[in-house]
C-alpha cells in the first residue's frame, strides 16, 4: 500500500462521463481531494470543482494490489469525513468522523485486489435536529456542524479556506500472522503490540519509558511507529478491530480456540532505550513477561524502564533537543520511536499570580509563536518536506511554540517529528470550534475515544506541552451574550481532560482556549481525577472575571490588531498568555505579490484588483477587514497628526505630506513598515521582564491565500513584513528598545541559553545633523535563561533626551542603534530605535548602496550603507532567495550585513535591489574584488 498508485474519480449522477474527474486523476494516499485537484488542474481551479459538488456526489480513491492473501490489518488516523473502505467492492468499513482511527482486519484473497476509499457527502448522515443549540456561531453557519465530527476550516468563510475530503489520515495495510491456534504451545502467546510509548522525569531527574502493549485483535494501531520483523504491526489506544472476510471463509472454531487460550497465554517483551549519539551514556535494556492476569481494565499491559539521568529536552533557544530511540519487540514483530525527556507544567495560581504560565524541567518559558494554519493551503497531509521547511522559517523567527487550533484538522506524524527535531512546543487543540457541544452520550463517548486516541499518539513526542478542548468553545457564548450558567460545559471541562489523564500524557491540559483561571483549575482536577470539580454559575450570580479577560486564565488578545489599541495596551491589560494575538492583513514582500498578482500595486490594476481583495484577511459578518485594521497603524505611526502612541513625544508631530501612500505601491510600503514596528515593540514588551506575559502566539503562521492574509509567512511560505519584526524581538538571543518616555531609553537583551552570556552592547547615537557620535562600548554579562537592562540615555554617564521625550528646544538626536557583539567581534544581534517614533517629515534621500558579499563558508549577504539615516530597509529578492533580516534602519555611514539563504543563481543576484521608506529602491552591486 505504501508505493500504490492511486486515482482519484468523482462519482456524479449529473456529470459528463467523458469528465476528466469520471475518468479519474493521480492522488496520493495520505492525501485529500483538493490537493489532488490542485496536482492535477492547477490551484485556479480547485474552489470552482468543489463548488460544482451536488448533494449525490462521491469521491473514489481506488487502487489495484497483488497480495498473497490472508489476514491484513488496514490502518488510518482519520478520512474526512463520511466514508467507507472497499475491498473487491465489497463495503468492509464505515466511518462518520473525521477523526476516529481505523482499525479493520480483512482476510484477503490471494492475488490482484481492488482497494477503494469512497467519500460520500456529508449530510448524507443524518444528525439530530433537537435539542437545539443554546447559542450560535457568527463564524460557523451550518447548524449540523456541532454534531459532525468533520474539520470546520472548510466550512467558515476564511480567505484560502478549502474542506477537508479524503483519507488525511493515510492509508496502511500490513499481513498478520495466520490465526490458527497451535495446540503443542504450552503457553500461546497474546499477540501483543505497541498501542503507545510515553515518558516521564522524576523530581530527582530520573526518566522512565512506559510501554503500553494490547493484543494484536482489538486494537486500534499506533500508524506511526517504525515497524519491522514477521508482522509489520503496531498499535496505539483504542476501541476494537474490525474483522471482515473478502472471497474467503473465516473458521470461527479458530477463534473460539484462540478465545479459550487467553487465560494462559503470556508475552514476552524486549525494550531497548538507546541514548543520542552526541550523550554519552549506554543503552538501556529490559525483558519482561507478561500474563493474562497482567492486564488492566482497560484490557492493557504496562512496561516500565528506568532510564538513569536522561539528557532533558528543551524548546528551542533554552537547550538542546535529544532524542531517544525506544526499540519495542514482541512476538509480532518490532516497533521503534523517538522520544524524549522533560518535564512540564502550569505554575501555581492564586489572587497575585494569574493566568497561565509554563514551566519545562522546572524552568520558566516566554512561549511565543503562531498558530498553525497548516504548510500547504490546499493539502491537510502536506508534503513532509514542505512541512519542515515551514516550521524551520518559524524557528528562524525566533518561535518556541506552535498551536494546532480545534477549527484544523489534526496533523500528521511529520508535523510532531519535526516540533520534536526543532524544539517547538506545540498546543494542541482538539477539533471542537465555537458552537455548543452536544450534551449526547453517545456522542461524548465517540469524543472522549478520539482524545484518547489523540493524547496517546501525542504522549511519545515530548514537544506536545498542552492539549485543549478547543477554540473558542467557552469564548463563544460569553460574546454571544448567553447568561453565565451556560458559559461552562461538561465537554470541556471534563470529558477532554478526563481522556487525556487517562492516556497518561505529561502535559497541561487548558479546556478551551480562551478561559478563565476557574477553568483551568476546573479542567486540571478533571485530568488528575476523572471528576467534575466547581459548581455552575446560577441565574442569579453574577460573574467578577470573564473568560475573555486579558490577564486571567488563556486570552485571545486583539486590542493590538483588531481593537486598534495603542501599543501600550498590549502591558496595560495585563495580558498573561495569549493563545492567539496580532491579527493583521499581513502583505506579502513585492517579489511574491508580482508573482501572485503580475503588478506591484494590484488595487492600482482593474484585472488583479478582485484576486487580491480576496485573499484579505477577514472575518465572516464583519463590515470590516483586517486591511482597514493595518491601516489604522499606518496612519497612527506614518500619517496622523498625532504622535506615535508610543513613542512619548512631548509635541505632535506633522501630517505627512499630501498625496503620501495614495498609490497601492507606497501603501503596501507602508503597511509593511508599520506591521515590522508593531511586531516588534509588542512581543518586546511581552518579553520584557516587567511584564506579566508568558506566552503570546500570533494569528497565524501561513497565508491560506494569495495576497494579504493573517500570515506572518506568505501563502507560499516566505517571510513578511511581520515575521522580520517579530525575529527581531524573539529570537533566542536578542536586543531592542523599549521607550519609557520621561523614564529614559532602555535597552533590553535577553539571552534564552543555557549558560551566561558575555558580550559587548555596542551603542551609537545619530544626530540632526547627519553624522554619529563616536560609539560607547558596554561590557554585558546576560544570565543564562535571562535579561539586562541598560539605560541608553545614561550610558555615558550623563543624561541624554535620546527619545526627544521632554521636547525641549529641536530635536538633537535622529536614532540610536545598539549592537551586541561577542568577544571575537561577531554580531550576535542589533536594533535601532527612531527618536520620537518612526515618522520623518520629508526625509531626505538617505543615499542607499549596497552590493553582494561571499563569506569563506560561501554565504551570501548585502551589505548595505547609506549617507543618511535610512528606514525600513529591506532587500526585493527574485523566488528561491530569502532575506533573512528586513525592515532594518541603517545610521549613517554605517554598513549593514544582510544576510541572505536559498537558491541564488547569478542572474537572481543581479536582479536583486534594495529599498527603503519613501524613496526609490536600487540595485545590489555585484560581488567586490
Amino acid at each position: 500500500m505504501r508505493d500504490a498508485a492511486w486515482t482519484l474519480r468523482r462519482l456524479d449522477p449529473s456529470q459528463d462521463p467523458g469528465d476528466a474527474l469520471a475518468r479519474g486523476i493521480p492522488a496520493r494516499v495520505p492525501g485529500t481531494v483538493s490537493g489532488a485537484l490542485r496536482d492535477a488542474l492547477g490551484e485556479d481551479r480547485v474552489a470552482t470543482v468543489l463548488a460544482t459538488d451536488g448533494p449525490d456526489t462521491v469521491w473514489e480513491y481506488r487502487t489495484r494490489v497483488t497480495t498473497a492473501g490472508g489476514r491484513h490489518r488496514f490502518m488510518s488516523t482519520g478520512v474526512a469525513t463520511v466514508a467507507q473502505l472497499l475491498v473487491a467492492d465489497r463495503v468492509v468499513h464505515e466511518s462518520h468522523s473525521a477523526f476516529a482511527p481505523w482499525d479493520v482486519i480483512v482476510e484477503l484473497p490471494s492475488g490482484p485486489c481492488e482497494i477503494a476509499l469512497r467519500v460520500l457527502p456529508t449530510a448524507s448522515v443524518s444528525v439530530p435536529r433537537k435539542p437545539r443549540a443554546r447559542w450560535l456561531s457568527p463564524l460557523v453557519s451550518d447548524r449540523s456542524l456541532r454534531w459532525r465530527r468533520t474539520p470546520l476550516i472548510g466550512s467558515i468563510d476564511w480567505p484560502g479556506a478549502l474542506p477537508v475530503l479524503g483519507p488525511w489520515g493515510g492509508l496502511r495495510a500490513v499481513p498478520l500472522p495466520s490465526s490458527a491456534a497451535d495446540d503443542d504451545t504450552p503457553h500461546p502467546s497474546l499477540g501483543l503490540v505497541p498501542r503507545a510509548v510515553r515518558t516521564r522525569v522524576g523530581e530527582d531527574g530520573s526518566g522512565v519509558v512506559t510501554v503500553e502493549l494490547g493484543p494484536t485483535t482489538g486494537t486500534t494501531p499506533d500508524l506511526y511507529a517504525d515497524t519491522a520483523g514477521s508482522a509489520d504491526t503496531a498499535g496505539s489506544a483504542g476501541a476494537a478491530a474490525e474483522l471482515a472476510c473478502v472471497g474467503c471463509s473465516a473458521d470461527p472454531d479458530v477463534l473460539v480456540a484462540r478465545g479459550a487460550a487467553v487465560e494462559h497465554a503470556r508475552e514476552t517483551v524486549h525494550i531497548t532505550v538507546e541514548p543520542p549519539y552526541e550523550v554519552d551514556a549506554q543503552p538501556v535494556t529490559a525483558e519482561c513477561v507478561v500474563t493474562a492476569s497482567d492486564a488492566t481494565s482497560r484490557e492493557t499491559f504496562t512496561v516500565d524502564v528506568a532510564v538513569p539521568d536522561p539528557a532533558l529536552w528543551w524548546p528551542h533557544g533554552m537547550g538542546e533537543q535529544p532524542l531517544y530511540r525506544v526499540r519495542v519487540r514482541t512476538g509480532q514483530g518490532e516497533c521503534t520511536y523517538a522520544v524524549g525527556f522533560r518535564s512540564v507544567c502550569a505554575e501555581p495560581r492564586d489572587r497575585d499570580h494569574r493566568g497561565l504560565a509554563l514551566r519545562i524541567n522546572d524552568v520558566p518559558v516566554f512561549a511565543r509563536g503562531a498558530v498553525w494554519a497548516g504548510a500547504d493551503p490546499f493539502e491537510v497531509a502536506a508534503d513532509p518536506q514542505r512541512t519542515r521547511d515551514v516550521l524551520e522559517r518559524l524557528h528562524a523567527g525566533g518561535s518556541t511554540m506552535i498551536r494546532v487550533p480545534g477549527t484544523a484538522c489534526y496533523e500528521t506524524e511529520d508535523f510532531h517529528r519535526a516540533c520534536d527535531e526543532l524544539g517547538l512546543m506545540v498546543w494542541q487543540d482538539v477539533a471542537l470550534g465555537p458552537q455548543d457541544p452536544p450534551d449526547d452520550p453517545e456522542w461524548r463517548a465517540g469524543l472522549r475515544h478520539e482524545v484518547r486516541y489523540l493524547a496517546s499518539r501525542l504522549a511519545s513526542h515530548p514537544s506536545t506541552v498542552v492539549i485543549s478542548g478547543g477554540t473558542e468553545v467557552i469564548q463563544a457564548p460569553v460574546l454571544a451574550g448567553r447568561p453565565a450558567e451556560q458559559w461552562r460545559t461538561d465537554v470541556v471541562l471534563r470529558d477532554v481532560p478526563r481522556a487525556v489523564g487517562e492516556a497518561d500524557a505529561d502535559v497541561v491540559v487548558v479546556p478551551s482556549s480562551p478561559c478563565s483561571d476557574a477553568d483551568l483549575d476546573a479542567a486540571q482536577h478533571a485530568y488528575e481525577t476523572g471528576e467534575a470539580s466547581g459548581e455552575r454559575a446560577s441565574s442569579s450570580s453574577v460573574p467578577t472575571v470573564a473568560p475573555t479577560d486579558a490577564a486571567d486564565g488563556v486570552s485571545h488578545y486583539f486590542g493590538v490588531g483588531a481593537y486598534g489599541r495603542p501599543l501600550e495596551d498590549a502591558v496595560t491589560r495585563g495580558v498573561r498568555f495569549a493563545a492567539e494575538a496580532l491579527a493583521f492583513a499581513v502583505p506579502p514582500e513585492p517579489a511574491a505579490v508580482r508573482e501572485q498578482f503580475g503588478t506591484d500595486g494590484p488595487l492600482d490594476d482593474g484585472d488583479s484588483a478582485d484576486a487580491w481583495r480576496a485573499g484579505v484577511a477577514h472575518d465572516p459578518g464583519a463590515q470590516w477587514t483586517f486591511e482597514d485594521t493595518t491601516a489604522i497603524y499606518v496612519h497612527r505611526l506614518f500619517l496622523d497628526r498625532d504622535s506615535d502612541p508610543d513613542a512619548g513625544l512631548a509635541t505632535p508631530g506633522q501630517p505627512a505630506s499630501d498625496g503620501a501612500g495614495t498609490g497601492h505601491v507606497e501603501r503596501l510600503e507602508y503597511e509593511r513598515a508599520a506591521l515590522a514596528h508593531v511586531f516588534q515593540r509588542t512581543f518586546a514588551q511581552w518579553r520584557s521582564r516587567d511584564s506579566p506575559c508568558r506566552g503570546a502566539l500570533v494569528l497565524s503562521a501561513l497565508s491560506m491565500a494569495a495576497g494579504p492574509g493573517w500570515g506572518v509567512l506568505d501563502a507560499s511560505g516566505r517571510p513578511t513584513a511581520a515575521w522580520y519584526g517579530m525575529r527581531r524581538a524573539c529570537a533566542p538571543v536578542a536586543v531592542s528598545f523599549l521607550p519609557a518616555g520621561g523614564d529614559g531609553l532602555p535597552v533590553h537583551v535577553w539571552n534564552d541559553g543555557p549558560t551566561p552570556l558575555t558580550a559587548t552592547l555596542r551603542l551609537t547615537v545619530a544626530t540632526v545633523h547627519g553624522g554619529c557620535q563616536q560609539p560607547l562600548d558596554i561590557p554585558v554579562t546576560v544570565p543564562a535563561r535571562g535579561e539586562t537592562v541598560i539605560r541608553a540615555d545614561l550610558a555615558d554617564g550623563t543624561f541624554r533626551d535620546l527619545d526627544h521625550a521632554y521636547g525641549f528646544g529641536e530635536r538633537e538626536y535622529d536614532a540610536v542603534s545598539a549592537q551586541l557583539v561577542n568577544p571575537s567581534g561577531r554580531v550576535l544581534a542589533r536594533d535601532v530605535h527612531l527618536t520620537g517614533g518612526p515618522r520623518r517629515n520629508d526625509a531626505p534621500d538617505p543615499g542607499l548602496d549596497a552590493h553582494w558579499v561571499r563569506t569563506e563558508q560561501g554565504e551570501w549577504s548585502v551589505a548595505v550603507t547609506a549617507f543618511g539615516l535610512a528606514r525600513f530597509v529591506a532587500l526585493d529578492l527574485p523566488r528561491g532567495a530569502v532575506a533573512e533580516d528586513g525592515y532594518v534602519h541603517v545610521l549613517p555611514g554605517e554598513t549593514v550585513h544582510v544576510p541572505v539563504s536559498g537558491a541564488l543563481a547569478d542572474e537572481g543576484r543581479a536582479a536583486a535591489r534594495v529599498r527603503a521608506l519613501g524613496v526609490p529602491s536600487v540595485p545590489v552591486g555585484a560581488e567586490s574584488e
